[in-house]
């Protein structure tokens, strides 16, 4: 029996001919019923920055420079590939399924109180779930990373067994991609907004768990630094 977690993962989602998938129900999207606020994000300018190829030769992932705020119309431009439109999103998700979720830790956004978010996709809004940042348990959750350039910290996590539900075991390799592509877009919308995103990919886990208070079953996938 294969011990090592990665091949193992992979054999057992692995599909051969005849193999069904379960199919079984389309699950619901995460909302909090009780947020400390809600922020109403603007409209998303559909038009407007320069042109998709133009951002694409200026895409790399970087730093904040020089710790300058963000605006609340610069978080709704990077969010705006994760929002819901025209019932789907800006990416992909294997029977619709949408594993994944996406927080907000702002430390300076004018307009916007310090703390933590949810972001809801199907209103394009932001749900206040705490009313501080814990500077020092974020960067050692980033493993040393400094933060005092950031103006947030955009943590996308997964919650598997929406995939499962419809997939089996191949539905954890579904929710990785999607993963991969919502990261990508917001690095693109950041690009474009001339502002920096770098994808921390590395962080202890269970302290991110900790921060956001995740429930059993959800496990964050990358913290997208954003700032200028």
């Amino acid at each position: 029996m294969e011990k090592h977690p990665g091949k193992l993962f992979y054999r057992l989602s692995r599909l051969f001919p005849g193999d069904e998938l379960p199919l079984k129900r389309k699950p619901r999207a995460k909302v909090y019923a009780n947020p400390l606020e809600t922020q109403a994000l603007p409209p998303a300018r559909p038009e407007g920055g320069p042109p998709l190829f133009r951002a694409l030769a200026h895409l790399r992932p970087a730093l904040p420079e020089v710790g300058a705020s963000l605006t609340l119309q610069d978080l709704s431009q990077v969010l705006y590939p994760l929002a819901e439109r025209r019932g789907g999103r800006g990416f992909p998700s294997a029977g619709e399924a949408y594993p994944l979720e996406a927080y907000l830790v702002v430390r300076r956004v004018e307009g916007v109180f310090p703390g933590v978010y949810h972001y809801f996709p199907k209103e394009h809004q932001l749900f206040q779930l705490a009313l501080r940042v814990e500077e020092a348990a974020w960067s050692e959750a980033l493993v040393g990373l400094a933060l005092e350039r950031a103006a947030a910290l955009l943590v996308l996590t997964l919650v598997p067994e929406r995939s499962e539900a419809l997939f089996g075991l191949r539905g954890y390799r579904y929710a990785l991609l999607e993963a991969g592509y919502a990261t990508g877009l917001v690095l693109l919308a950041a690009t474009g907004q001339g502002l920096f995103a770098y994808p921390a990919e590395t962080f202890y886990d269970e302290v991110v768990v900790r921060l956001l208070r995740l429930p059993e079953g959800e496990y964050p996938a990358v913290v997208v630094i954003l700032g200028r």
